[in-house]
């Protein structure tokens, strides 16, 4: 599992390829249910494909954040899987950032997707 914490308040997830990657994200997902206080940046570099089921479990985690009023952060994304989310109108609604050390400094600030 590929599930790490930073500090108390932030998992840091290393998505691994499909098809493990949906079962990492619904491990994310419990995590995110059990703790409640954390926000979630998730490493996308070794996604090189996303399927339909991809997305919907990434969209139910970002719901799931946002009724806990915590934050998604996505980073390394491929631009082949970049370009599928902007396809997708994902870029509107989930937080991506450059790399690793980029989403922890955005989790400094303020919200920028509702």
């Amino acid at each position: 599992m590929a599930i790490k914490t930073r500090a108390e308040n932030v998992i840091l997830v290393d998505l691994p390829p499909l098809p493990q990657a949906i079962d990492e994200l619904n491990a994310v997902m419990e995590a995110a249910r059990g703790r409640r206080e954390c926000d979630v940046v998730i490493d996308l570099s070794r996604l090189e494909m996303v399927t339909s089921h991809c997305v919907g479990t990434l969209l139910a985690l970002r719901a799931l954040l946002t009724q806990l009023q915590r934050r998604l952060i996505l980073y390394g994304i491929c631009p082949e899987v970049l370009r599928v989310f902007e396809l997708m109108g994902l870029n509107k609604i989930v937080e991506f950032a450059p790399d690793k050390a980029a989403a922890l400094r955005n989790l400094q600030s303020p919200h920028s997707t509702s």
